[in-house]
């Protein structure tokens, strides 16, 4: 595993294991808009954008309606999600070999902010940005780029920049905004998503287990 100076983190399913949860919530929030939801490995792709609701049969004009619901149901439910193992310990690793560390997710921010809050995570990232932040979602790299800006790296500093995701759209936001990705595929994700199609988006590394970033 490359040595980086900069490691920036997704949240959602990376940090924290949400998978399962964010599936239930987007399942309820689809049932409460009169919608029967598709099978959870068919919802899974469907999960970076609320408007991709729309292609699994929510009415457009019911996506305020669903949005309500599923931010109100998201901050009862995240915040209290279970760390993936040996998360919170591999970013105190870092910080304190010097490293840079800052997190970026697509959650919205009345949802991500509960969430960073409740597992402490402000203590060891010097720069956080949620989805609604910046004023496009991934695969664009905006809210990347923001957090490279943020933290003041020079865009030939680029090379030592890091982007750690466990979907398609951070392996595609992290290739736009010319740094490296890093595919976070544990356990968990493996009975949901494909590593072949993962792969298609070209991450510079795939672990399974955060110790992994500590392999030289």
């Amino acid at each position: 595993m490359k040595n980086y100076t900069t490691y920036i983190f997704d949240l959602d399913g990376t940090i924290t294991d949400t998978t399962q949860v964010w599936l239930g919530i987007c399942r309820d929030g689809l049932l409460h808009c009169d919608v029967t939801p598709p099978k959870p490995e068919v919802l899974s792709q469907y999960t970076h954008d609320w408007k991709e609701m729309i292609k699994l049969g929510l009415r457009e004009e019911h996506l305020d309606k669903f949005t309500k619901y599923v931010h109100r149901i998201a901050n009862e439910r995240l915040p209290q999600a279970p760390l993936h193992v040996g998360a919170y310990e591999m970013l105190e690793r870092l910080k304190k070999q010097g490293k840079r560390i800052a997190i970026f997710s697509t959650l919205d921010r009345p949802i991500f902010e509960p969430a960073m809050k409740y597992r402490n995570l402000y203590a060891v990232s010097e720069v956080s940005v949620a989805g609604t932040d910046v004023p496009h979602r991934k695969p664009h790299p905006a809210g990347i780029l923001k957090v490279l800006s943020d933290l003041d790296v020079a865009k030939e500093e680029y090379s030592q920049a890091v982007y750690i995701g466990d979907k398609d759209t951070d392996i595609q936001a992290a290739n736009n905004a010319g740094i490296d990705a890093v595919l976070y595929y544990p356990p968990s994700h493996q009975k949901i998503y494909r590593l072949d199609d993962l792969k298609k988006h070209h991450p510079a590394a795939v672990i399974t287990d955060w110790q992994e970033l500590f392999t030289q």
